[in-house]
C-alpha cells in the first residue's frame, strides 16, 4: 500500500505535561498587562471577528438564520456584581469565543484520558464532493466509520479505543468541500486505513495518512476551523454561502465521537459560564454592552481597549 504512515523509531507513551486551561468567563482592563488582560484582549478580538463573520451569514437564505444571530450577539452584554463579570454564550460552532472555550473542555476532559498511552494520528480521507452532497456524504462517513470500529471490537476482538473527529474544509477554486475524519487511537492505524479503504474503494490510498501522535496533532485534532476566508492586501474574503453549507452539513452532528474505553465529553459551551473573581475596578452593578470592538459602559469607559485591525470585510 502506499499510504502516507510515518513512524517513529519506537513507540513511546504521550506524556503531556500541560493541559489546555478553560479560558475565564471574561476579565477586566484595569490590569493592564497582567495575563487577565491578555484573555479579555482575546475575547474582544474573538468578538469582534465573530461579529462580521456572522454578520455575512445573516444575510443569506439559510435556515440556520437563529443561529447565526444567537452567534452574532454572543457576549454583546457583560455583568459586573463587585468584582465578578459574567456573559451569556451562544454556543454555536460559527462564534470563535464559544470555540475557544469549546476547544480547551474538550482537551481538558479528553487528554487526560489519552495520557500516557502510545497513539497514532489518522486521517482518512474521501474525494471532495460539491455542496449539495456534503450532508449526505458526512452521514455515510460517520456510518462507516461507527460500523468499521464496532466491526474491529466485537467481531475482530480487536482492543481499541480512541476518538473520532468530522472536519470539513473548502476548496475555493473547485467549489467543492472535503470532508475527512481525524482519529487519535491506540494503535492499529494501518489496519483502519485498510478498513477504510476497502469500505470507500474511490479513495486514494497515497491521500491516506497515519502517524505516531504528538501534541501537535493533538491540538489539530482539537482545534474548532469554521473559519473561511481569503486574505488581500487590507481585505478579508469569507466564504459565506459555502461556511453556511457546511453548516447546514454539520447541524445537530457530533464531531466527536470517543471509542473504547474514552469517556464521552459534551461539546456543549453552558449559556452562563460560572463568574470569575479578579482585581479590577469594583461597582455594585455595571453593565458592559458591545460596541464595534470592545465593551463599554454608560460612563463610556472601555473594558479591555481592544483596536481592531484596519481591514475590510467582502462576502462571496
Amino acid at each position: 500500500m502506499q499510504i502516507n504512515a510515518k513512524k517513529l523509531p519506537k513507540k513511546q507513551p504521550l506524556l503531556l505535561d500541560t493541559l489546555a486551561q478553560l479560558p475565564p468567563a471574561l476579565v477586566s482592563g484595569a490590569c493592564r498587562g497582567s495575563k487577565n488582560t491578555k484573555n479579555l484582549l482575546k475575547r474582544a478580538r474573538s468578538k469582534w471577528y465573530t461579529e462580521r463573520i456572522s454578520g455575512g451569514l445573516l444575510y443569506e437564505n439559510s435556515p440556520l438564520h437563529k443561529y447565526y444571530q444567537r452567534a452574532y450577539y454572543c457576549n454583546h452584554k457583560i455583568t459586573q456584581r463587585g468584582n465578578e463579570l459574567t456573559a451569556k454564550y451562544c454556543n454555536t460552532r460559527v462564534c470563535h469565543i464559544c470555540n475557544r472555550i469549546r476547544t480547551a473542555k474538550m482537551m481538558n476532559g479528553y487528554l487526560n484520558q489519552l495520557n500516557g498511552r502510545v497513539l497514532e494520528f489518522v486521517t482518512l480521507t474521501i474525494p471532495n464532493v460539491i455542496g449539495v452532497n456534503l450532508r449526505y456524504t458526512c452521514d455515510s462517513m460517520i456510518k462507516e466509520a461507527s460500523n468499521m470500529i464496532r466491526n474491529f471490537i466485537e467481531k475482530k476482538g480487536i482492543k481499541i479505543n480512541g476518538i473520532r473527529k468530522l472536519e470539513i474544509t473548502y476548496n475555493n477554486l473547485k467549489n467543492t468541500f472535503h470532508p475527512h475524519l481525524h482519529f487519535v487511537v491506540d494503535g492499529n492505524g494501518l489496519e483502519i486505513i485498510q478498513a477504510w479503504l476497502k469500505r470507500f474503494p474511490d479513495a486514494l490510498e497515497i491521500a491516506q495518512d497515519c502517524r505516531l501522535a504528538d501534541q501537535n496533532s493533538l491540538n489539530e485534532l482539537f482545534k474548532y476551523t469554521t473559519k473561511i476566508i481569503g486574505h488581500k492586501a487590507g481585505e478579508y474574503i469569507v466564504y459565506t454561502k459555502a461556511l453556511d453549507t457546511i453548516m447546514q452539513a454539520l447541524a445537530k452532528k457530533r464531531c466527536f465521537q470517543p471509542f473504547g474505553d474514552v469517556r464521552k465529553v459534551s461539546e456543549e459551551v453552558e449559556d452562563d459560564l460560572e463568574a470569575q473573581v479578579y482585581e479590577i475596578k469594583e461597582y455594585g452593578l455595571m453593565e458592559w454592552e458591545w460596541s464595534d470592538c470592545d465593551w463599554i459602559n454608560k460612563y463610556r469607559e472601555t473594558l479591555t481597549g481592544y483596536i481592531s485591525p484596519d481591514v475590510d470585510f467582502s462576502y462571496v
